[in-house]
């Protein structure tokens, strides 16, 4: 990105010499600059930590009882995909509400692709369901997810 603006103020400056150069002849050309599309996450507010009771470890699973917050902000006009990955291997599944319909992913997380027209930013409230692996025991656990976002490009 870096390189491209440094291309971008050599022709803007010889641009301007070249105007400058001359007397009274006028020159035009024109400049173009392609923006590559970007997404930005931010995280609003701490993520939880984790919680397994003997009881969530009868059913198979534990609701996170926080919410996880986010905004996310991309300039392309295709949307974007959230990656959703698992950091432990106490997680067999993923459930994810908040983004439409409720995603299910297995215990290595995915991508869920968020489509739309133009570049926005959205406020996002995720609530979770983790599936426990065999391995889960009782105990307080760090945040196991890593949450991730890139823009969708046109084909």
């Amino acid at each position: 990105m870096d390189r491209a603006r440094q291309w971008l103020s050599v022709l803007v400056l010889a641009g301007s010499c070249a105007v400058f150069a001359s007397d009274e002849r006028r020159s035009q050309f024109t400049v173009s600059a392609h923006v590559g599309a970007v997404a930005v996450i931010e995280q609003l507010g701490a993520l939880p930590e984790i919680d397994i009771g003997p009881a969530d470890l009868q059913r198979g699973f534990v609701d996170v009882p926080e919410q996880v917050r986010l905004r996310i902000s991309s300039n392309s006009s295709h949307g974007f995909a959230l990656d959703v990955h698992s950091l432990s291997p106490l997680i067999r599944s993923i459930n994810v509400e908040g983004l439409g319909p409720t995603v299910s992913l297995s215990g290595e997380g995915g991508s869920v692709v968020q489509r739309w027209q133009q570049a926005q930013t959205v406020s996002l409230t995720l609530k979770f369901r983790l599936g426990l692996g065999s391995t889960a025991t009782p105990g307080r656990y760090a945040w196991p997810l890593q949450l991730r976002v890139h823009p969708l490009e046109a084909n």
